[in-house]
């Protein structure tokens, strides 16, 4: 996993407040001490998201609708599900993905 995106990882899985994780994410500026996010880790959140769209639209997209997940993930350069769920979702509500059973799949030009 890049550190990009061990770094959403770890804002996404608060750590306990006395542990090594929170004082690193308090130190960077990314928590507050009471372990609320500030606006630099809400920013880089809503970032991240966003740089990983068009690799994971693009993956799906050449994947076609039978591939696993894992080999889509590996396209998309995501290692962690989680990440690969945020994202994938993030694009369901913007109109660019649609999610049949356990599916994601592109949005036709023709369905926006």
């Amino acid at each position: 996993m890049d550190v990009r995106e061990q770094l959403y990882v770890d804002l996404m899985m608060l750590p306990e407040p006395d542990s090594c994780e929170a004082k690193k994410l308090i130190d960077e500026g990314y928590l507050t001490i009471q372990l609320q996010y500030t606006q630099k880790a809400l920013d880089y959140i809503a970032n991240f998201i966003e740089s990983k769209t068009d690799e994971l639209y693009q993956a799906i997209n050449e994947a076609g609708p039978d591939t696993r997940r894992g080999e889509i993930m590996k396209r998309a350069g995501i290692t962690q599900f989680g990440v690969f769920m945020d994202v994938a979702n993030k694009m369901v509500q913007e109109g660019k993905l649609t999610k049949q059973s356990s599916k994601y799949l592109p949005v036709s030009s023709g369905e926006n």
